[in-house]
């Protein structure tokens, strides 16, 4: 019996996995979050899991055999996990979900931290670097009010382009590798098929939502001005920069095979990711 501990239970990856998972014979998948209401879908057991009470880690991990792993949001995360780990007997494999471009970081960031404390495991382990989420145009407190009640979004991005990935295929590949043989030890990058700019993905939403968007470019230095001027954390802000200066400096708008090579089908495109669902983008006034 395979028993997997999903991280970040409600979040867009994991909720997508669980659902894979949930679906397999002879594997238990337990859901692990903050509040796990309504989490005891089919083939799920939910289990409340924080990381800033380790008090709740040790029964997350008990009998664990895989482990799907989301970077916490700690002050620290790669101590955070160092300590987690700690508390686990070791487990047979572990996926981490990283994040584009995060090899190619200054090893004193948080994301290349925790890469390399599970490049030092001896469990078998995978690391996804997926580029932005599709998703996130589609669900609240990211694109979506924007999108659908002032048709706007603002981040800078320089004019270039980014290869969004489905979330669903970044799923289907982290079962693969908690199941699959032949994924020890490897990095894979999770893109799309395609690479677009967000004045181009606004254009799309918009003309499917049947109102006009736009997507605001404003220059990099200036955004992270105006977030600081409103109090933002210096570390969230030197964090924005990487991900933005990811985005500028054109290293976002690879497209990657690792999706088709892992799961066996092509990733799917934005074009039908927007058709399916241009209804949350219609104003609703």
């Amino acid at each position: 019996m395979t028993t997997v501990l999903i991280t970040g239970m409600r979040g867009k990856t994991g909720r997508q996995l669980a659902k894979i998972l949930g679906q397999q014979k002879g594997i238990t998948v337990r859901g692990a979050g903050r509040n796990v209401a309504g989490l005891d879908a089919a083939g799920i057991t939910p289990l409340r899991f924080d990381w800033d009470d380790p008090g709740t880690w040790p029964e997350a991990v008990a009998g664990v055999t895989a482990i799907y792993l989301v970077k916490p949001k700690t002050a620290d995360p790669a101590r955070t996990v160092a300590d987690f780990l700690k508390s686990a007997k070791p487990v047979e494999r572990l996926v981490l979900l990283s994040e584009i471009d995060a090899g190619h970081r200054d090893e004193a960031t948080d994301e290349r931290r925790v890469e390399r404390l599970i490049e030092a495991l001896p469990t078998a382990w995978t690391i996804l670097r997926p580029n932005w989420f599709m998703q996130n145009f589609a669900e609240p407190g990211y694109f979506l009010e924007g999108l659908r009640d002032s048709g706007e979004i603002t981040l800078p991005a320089a004019g270039q382009r980014v290869s969004f990935v489905d979330t669903r295929d970044i799923a289907e590949v982290a079962a693969a590798a908690l199941l699959s043989p032949g994924h020890a030890n490897k990095h894979y990058t999770l893109t799309g098929p395609e690479a677009l700019t967000f004045a181009e993905v606004t254009q799309a939403i918009g003309q499917a939502a049947g109102h006009a968007m736009r997507h605001k470019d404003p220059r990099l230095d200036d955004y992270l001005k105006a977030l600081a001027e409103k109090g933002t954390a210096q570390k969230a802000i030197d964090y924005y920069r990487r991900i933005y200066g990811c985005i500028e400096q054109g290293r976002a708008a690879a497209v990657s095979p690792d999706v088709e090579r892992v799961s066996g089908h092509k990733p799917r495109g934005f074009s039908a990711f927007v058709d399916e669902n241009r209804a949350l983008w219609r104003k609703t006034g």
